[in-house]
């Protein structure tokens, strides 16, 4: 009797799950770039004073979304958001490394979706300054993210349609300052 109840109840998860318009668990990575905005504490004078001709800001990131309902999705994952400044024998660059963990909120607006997410983060810096010195300093900081997406596929016939949105990223890296972190991105659902 046991085995059939547990059967039945597989079963049936098996076949809401399948019938459901996303799965209980989707993934979704993509591209991303922004503008960091550097507070004065944060990145240190000698640094920001470097003269560079040159600017790309790029980035990437991933996410396991957890479906419970409709309208609310938990997910964590990694975000990755290179600043990349160069010009003749000089280079200063900022990599920064996110870790989220939050919710995303669907108010009944198609796909839109409102999100909150804790961030535990990384930002490392590679410099070569006129002296020809290179260092790497890294600061872990733990802050909160901010985002609001068009998720097509939430919707939509098929859970491969992208995804566009923006976040905010407030980022402490200590002596009282902070590292502010605007993104817009597009995704690829799984």
């Amino acid at each position: 009797m046991k085995k059939i109840f547990c059967s039945l109840i597989l079963s049936s998860i098996l076949f809401f799950s399948l019938a459901a318009e996303e799965s209980l668990i989707s993934f979704n990575a993509g591209l991303s770039s922004g503008i960091p905005f550097y507070d004065e504490n944060s990145v240190p004078l000698e640094i920001d004073n470097i003269n560079t001709n040159y600017r790309a800001i790029v980035g990437t990131f991933a996410n396991i979304n957890y479906n419970v309902i409709q309208q609310i999705t938990f997910f964590t994952g990694v975000d990755l958001l290179t600043d990349l400044n160069w010009g003749e024998n000089l280079y200063k660059h900022h990599l920064h490394i996110g870790f989220p963990l939050g919710f995303k909120v669907y108010p009944g607006l198609g796909g839109l979706d409102l999100g909150l997410a804790y961030t535990l983060g990384l930002r490392s810096d590679f410099i070569k300054n006129e002296d020809g010195n290179e260092s790497n300093v890294a600061s872990w900081g733990n802050g909160f993210k901010l985002l609001v997406e068009y998720n097509f596929a939430h919707e939509g016939n098929s859970k491969y349609l992208p995804t566009i949105g923006c976040s905010w990223n407030l980022m402490p890296r200590g002596n009282h300052s902070y590292d502010n972190l605007i993104t817009f991105y597009l995704a690829e659902n799984f």
